[in-house]
């Protein structure tokens, strides 16, 4: 069983943010890599406490800023590599991305990571744009 108690405060993302989950006062804690996929993942370029940081740790990426791009072959296709990207660190190893689009106004990428002498993880995560869901339960064209 894994201990919620070891590791780093786990790094929950809400449509507000970024928040922590407490169970009698101590934050749960992530043993694995979730916690740094996250921040790589989601930390846009230019984040402000890089000025902190030297050169080779500093974090952010432009995965999140893909992924507000209309959805069409080649924005999934630039999601993938972002998304892989993002992760390229030797703590992560071999990642591979997948992009979909299952419905109009949705995309799911679908994240592989295999760290070196570990089991392989996914990462998978949803996208849904609220103007697409509004265009696609009330179109123009029934507007008529």
């Amino acid at each position: 069983m894994t201990e919620i108690y070891q590791g780093d405060p786990y790094i929950t993302l809400t449509p507000n943010g970024a928040e922590l989950t407490f169970l009698g006062g101590q934050p749960v804690m992530d043993q694995g890599l979730e916690n740094q996929a996250t921040i790589s993942l989601f930390t846009r370029q230019g984040w402000p406490g890089n000025f902190l940081l030297v050169d080779n740790q500093k974090v952010g990426s432009d995965f999140e800023v893909t992924s507000e791009k209309p959805i069409t072959l080649n924005s999934l296709a630039l999601l993938e590599r972002s998304g892989e990207n993002a992760l390229r660190d030797d703590i992560f190893g071999n990642v591979r991305a997948v992009a979909i689009n299952p419905k109009s106004y949705q995309h799911d990428v679908t994240i592989t990571i295999e760290p070196p002498g570990s089991d392989p993880d996914t990462i998978l995560l949803t996208k849904n744009g609220q103007n697409w869901i509004n265009q696609a339960q009330n179109p123009a064209h029934k507007r008529i």
